[in-house]
Parts: structure tokens; C-alpha cells; sequence
């Protein structure tokens, strides 16, 4: 499949884009040969008088309680840069899986969000952890999770039990990520506490560095209309409140406050919401201790976002920094329009977050500002999110956007477009 895009021209050359689709059809070969029933070849049927026995596979006999493990495929653990296209490979891998994989392919965000849903309802039992593990080894065999990031220290904690035991269980884990492992969760807290799960990870993954140099999101077309900034407007956040009347006008819908149902019996209120858009300030999502939860929640509600009042972000709101990261991480992943006021483009939010080898270099530390935040996981997590949010102004987004959510309006995208409209996704309704 990789094949036949780039020769139609759907995909540029990339030769680590090649060796790593390499990897994932090596991947690929030995789990179709593992997960294949094996027969009695035509040359040794006479062997085999009387019934013959079915040969279980390889996942049958590790659940049938078999003496020795089977031996599994080692799975694959992809990292680089933004936009290299790690995620997009890993997804070619998954469309072309058979059923007999068992594949599950989803985030990080999302399958951290399953398995704390499945300890909330079993956590009157002595061990929730592996009864969890149990249920997703039974559900799936190859796991392949996207934007491996590890952030939070509940997370962290528990990862390594959880992961010994599906890898016990001969787990196959695919995973894309911007760090390499052991760059995961640095100088988090308790950090200790997951060096375990770095090694065994290292131990059942094969770790491959995609290293690509390009940004592939910052070469689709990027087109104003969907962020508004003090570069060119004298009040940013009136002019997306106009957008979202413009828009709600359009649905022919009522619009008014909302309630969007988050898992565990929480609501997360919405100020204006009409049809499928809604429209809330940075400190109604950011501000206040809201999750992926929350945010997977509003996606699935709602497919258009106008979000008020981003700022640049500095030591006094590092908090909320890390939870816009969360927000664009899911508003990316869900294909939402985000139309979006703030205090400056993409790049200017996090120019006062520097990693802490950035801020050891000579031009930061005699020039350091007091508003600056030293901090790795921000600072590596800035790259990803600057390029999403470009990539979220382009057409080809809005395309994708329009497929999913709103199909009618594919034609009026496309004419636009052959017209040279540049402001387009500023007059979708």
C-alpha cells in the first residue's frame, strides 16, 4: 500500500519514511505466519491416521494454559520529530491487518481514558490492575497506540504493572511517539518508579528512529480565516464571537448553553453552543481542572470548536499551558475545526518555553526572561502542537474535517478552492 501512494504521487520520497515501513512489514510477516493456521502438508497425510488433531494458535495455546509461552514477535516503538509520518504509517499498518491480529488501534489519550473507566468499575476488587490487563488481553493482541506521552505521575506509576502483565501475556505493542524511551516521563516526578517500564519496553519493542527532517503538516497550505490574533485585529475575541453567530445563524438551530456529559457522571458546561458548534474560553477548558476526559467528551458532541482568549504562556500559567497541549492533542485527533483568538500565531503561545538543555545554552541563560518555563515535557511537547495547529489552518485539514463531520460541504470547499479562495474556511457554515 505504502507502495502504490508514492507511485501515484500520493506521498513524497522519504528513505526513513522507507525503512520504517521496512520494520512494519517485517512486523507484519511474522505475525501473519504466528497468527496462521497450520496445516498437514499434502506429502505427510498419510501420517496423520484417524482424526486429526487441530493445532490451536499461538494465542490459543498461551490461553490454554500451555507449559512453555509461545514465543511472540517483538513490536515496534517509532519515535521522531513532528510531522515525520510515524502516525501515518502505523495507520497503513492497521488498515492492511487481518482479523486474526486482534488489532486495537487507537491513542494514548484514549486507551489511558479506557483503562482508568474499567479500575472506576471494578475498584472494589482486592487487584482492578490485572483484572483490566485480563480484559484487554482477551479483547485484542496487538495494540497500537499513537503520541506515546507519558505526563502525569498516576500514569507513570502505573504503566509498568500494566504493561508486564499484557506483555506476559504476549502483548504485540506498536507505538508512535516524540521522544525516545528514555527521554519518556524526564524528571517527572517519582520518575523511578517507571524506569522499570523504559527497560522492559526496550525489551520487547524494537526501537526505531524514524529521524526525518521533514515537517510534512507545515507543507500543507496553510490559510488564514481560522486564527485570530492581535496582528490583525484590534479585538480578536469579537471577531470570533462574530464568526460563531455567523455560524449558528447558518445551522437554522437554536443556540444557547449546553451540557456535555463526561464518563463518571460529570458534566462539563458549555457557555454557547448551536448544532455541532460550540464556543468556550481558554479558562473555561484550560482554567480549570479539566482532562482528556472532558475534551473527548466535547469532540464527540460537537465538531466545530471557537475557542476565546488564548495567551502566550509563561511560569504563571504552565498549568494551563500543558492542558492546551492535552486540548489540540484531542481536537487533532477527532478532525475538529478549531477556529481559535489568541495572543499570538502558533509559534508566539510557547516562545517562552525552552527545554532545560535550551536553557543552559549561552544566548538563553545570559538573556533569560522571568516569564520563561524550563520545563522538557512542555518544551518537547511545544514542536507537536505549534505543527498541529498550522495544520489545522490548511485546506487539506478542513477536507478531512468536511468528509467526516460535514460532507455537504465538500463542494463548496473544492470550488472555492479552484477559485483561489483564500479566505475559505473562514465562510464555512
Amino acid at each position: 500500500m505504502y507502495k502504490e501512494n508514492r507511485l501515484s504521487g500520493r506521498y513524497r520520497r522519504d528513505p526513513r519514511q522507507e525503512s520504517t515501513i521496512v520494520a512494519l512489514q517485517e512486523l507484519y510477516d511474522q505475525l501473519r505466519s504466528k497468527a496462521r493456521p497450520r496445516r498437514p502438508s499434502g506429502l505427510t497425510i498419510t501420517d496423520h491416521v484417524g482424526p486429526t488433531k487441530k493445532r490451536a494458535s499461538w494465542w490459543q495455546e498461551l490461553l490454554g494454559g500451555q507449559a512453555e509461552k509461545p514465543k511472540v514477535p517483538k513490536g515496534l516503538y517509532i519515535y521522531g520529530g513532528v510531522g515525520t509520518g510515524k502516525t501515518m504509517l502505523m495507520d497503513l499498518f492497521a488498515e492492511v491487518a487481518p482479523p486474526e491480529f486482534q488489532l486495537r488501534r487507537t491513542t494514548f489519550h484514549d486507551f489511558m481514558l479506557d483503562v482508568h473507566s474499567r479500575l472506576h468499575q471494578h475498584e472494589k476488587m482486592a487487584d482492578p490492575l490485572t483484572l483490566v490487563a485480563q480484559q484487554l488481553m482477551q479483547e485484542h493482541k496487538v495494540l497500537c497506540l499513537d503520541e506515546f506521552f507519558v505526563t502525569d505521575v498516576a500514569d507513570a506509576t502505573m504503566l509498568n504493572r500494566l504493561f508486564s502483565q499484557m506483555w506476559d501475556r504476549s502483548l504485540v505493542f506498536i507505538s508512535t511517539s516524540n521522544r525516545a524511551p528514555d527521554a519518556l516521563y524526564e524528571n517527572g516526578l517519582q520518575r523511578h518508579l517507571f524506569l522499570p517500564f523504559i527497560a522492559r519496553l526496550k525489551a520487547e519493542t524494537a526501537v526505531h528512529d524514524i529521524n526525518s527532517k521533514v515537517d510534512y503538516r507545515r507543507l500543507a497550505q496553510h490559510r488564514r480565516g481560522l486564527f485570530y490574533t492581535t496582528h490583525d485585529f484590534q479585538d480578536p475575541d469579537a471577531e470570533v464571537e462574530a464568526q460563531f453567530r455567523a455560524l449558528a445563524e447558518a445551522c437554522h438551530e437554536p443556540s444557547g448553553p449546553a451540557e456535555v456529559k463526561v464518563m463518571m457522571g460529570r458534566k462539563l458546561p458549555v457557555p454557547q453552543a448551536c448544532g455541532g458548534i460550540c464556543m468556550l474560553s481558554f479558562m473555561d477548558l484550560c482554567g480549570k481542572p479539566v482532562a482528556a476526559a472532558d475534551y473527548i467528551a466535547l469532540c464527540e458532541r460537537f465538531h466545530t470548536l471557537i475557542l476565546k482568549g488564548v495567551p502566550v504562556f509563561k511560569g504563571a500559567n504552565r498549568q494551563e499551558g500543558y492542558r492546551f497541549l492535552t486540548l489540540v492533542d484531542v481536537l487533532y485527533e477527532h478532525n475538529i475545526r478549531l477556529f481559535c483568538s489568541s495572543e499570538g500565531l502558533p509559534f508566539e503561545l510557547f516562545q517562552h518555553v525552552v527545554t532545560r538543555s535550551e536553557a543552559r545554552e549561552p544566548k538563553n541563560a545570559e538573556g533569560g526572561h522571568d516569564d520563561d518555563i524550563v520545563d522538557d515535557n512542555l518544551g518537547f511537547s511545544k514542536e507537536r502542537c505549534i505543527s498541529r495547529l498550522t495544520e489545522m489552518q490548511s485546506f487539506e485539514y478542513l477536507i478531512e474535517h468536511a468528509k467526516q463531520h460535514s460532507p455537504q460541504l465538500l463542494l463548496a470547499l473544492e470550488q472555492a478552492s479552484g477559485k483561489g479562495g483564500e479566505q475559505v474556511p473562514g465562510r464555512r457554515n
